[in-house]
């Protein structure tokens, strides 16, 4: 795996505040929202940090431009490569297409949403799928990277990655100072990391709360034991963008800074979604729903807090999502074809 010549590999929480000097009218200053429908069905103060708008659709953005913003023009054209479900590539994508568009590569696993594997198509990267699990997929791009010596830009476990991640942890701590608590989903753990990071160098009044789904524990885990669970058996989930683990690097800089991880269902995860659109009319994808899932589901407890929800993407194929989200609908439509054709 070839990563920049220019790069020490040595997280520090600085470079934090150098991604967001980087990251200056290249990404978008997402606004944090007040809920009063969500804040009165959950019985707290909720708070909706929108990544959803970001763009790309997804806060992977700011970690990829901030990488390869760093990179030398001799660096870029070695090409680009990376692994991902589909928000990360998207967002790698994007960023070269900012810096000159050099050769990029992004292996998906199988699984992947037809949506987001034809949004970084678009923005004119290349998509190979391999494999059927989402570490596999990461040995075939590592691999690839390896061999060919282009730079592999790491969705999650690379220093300029987590920075560029925590400018949003900068962002709410400035916007909402007296926040109490902040519910990040969790992968690979590159974005709760570095919100962490952001928040705790500013106040250690907060308390940092991940989430995975319980097809993808490996924070859940690695909390649980006291040490990196970096390969564990992941099924797939219906928050796809989550199904991931921590790496070394993850687990060191968020071992101390994180609270507690919570781990949720696949349908609390789409009751979740439900209540995002009757509630706010945002139609989200299954990781941005992580948080607010663990809050419906007792999972924690925040009752009269001020919350923050991180709402990571809004990257969806639309007949999945409406498929997950009114099933009732999609009966319906499906008994009506069937009469039309009886």
């Amino acid at each position: 795996m070839v990563l920049s010549d220019s790069q020490s590999g040595v997280f520090r929480p600085v470079d934090i505040w150098n991604a967001r000097m980087r990251l200056k009218n290249l990404v978008l200053r997402t606004p944090l929202l007040f809920s009063p429908a969500i804040s009165r069905r959950t019985s707290c103060q909720i708070y909706l940090k929108m990544e959803c708008w970001q763009l790309c659709g997804c806060f992977k953005v700011r970690g990829a431009i901030n990488m390869v913003s760093a990179l030398s023009e001799s660096e870029r054209n070695r090409g680009l490569v990376t692994c991902s479900s589909g928000n990360h590539g998207t967002a790698l994508a994007y960023a070269a297409s900012v810096f000159g568009q050099p050769p990029t590569k992004i292996f998906l696993p199988t699984y992947a949403d037809p949506n987001k594997v034809s949004k970084l198509e678009a923005l004119g990267a290349e998509a190979i799928l391999h494999g059927e699990t989402f570490l596999e997929t990461l040995e075939e791009a590592q691999r690839y990277a390896e061999d060919s010596g282009a730079i592999y830009v790491h969705s999650h476990s690379h220093p300029l990655v987590i920075a560029g991640q925590g400018t949003i942890g900068l962002e709410i701590i400035e916007d909402l100072p007296d926040v109490q608590t902040i519910l990040v989903p969790i992968g690979g753990g590159g974005l709760v990391s570095g919100i962490a990071t952001a928040v705790m160098t500013a106040t250690s009044d907060v308390r940092i709360v991940g989430v995975e789904p319980t097809g993808a524990p490996g924070a859940y885990l690695s909390f649980r034991d006291g040490h990196c669970h970096e390969k564990i058996q992941l099924t797939p989930s219906v928050a796809d963008g989550l199904v991931g683990t921590l790496t070394p690097l993850t687990w060191e800089i968020s071992k101390d800074l994180v609270a507690d991880v919570k781990l949720v269902e696949e349908e609390e995860i789409i009751h979740a979604m439900q209540v995002f659109q009757h509630d706010e009319q945002l139609m989200v994808e299954g990781a941005a729903a992580a948080g607010l899932a663990a809050i419906l589901s007792g999972k924690i407890d925040v009752e009269n807090k001020r919350v923050v929800l991180v709402i990571t993407g809004r990257n969806i194929d639309a007949d999945k999502y409406n498929k997950l989200v009114n099933p009732d609908l999609n009966r319906q439509q499906q008994q009506s074809a069937q009469n039309q054709e009886g």
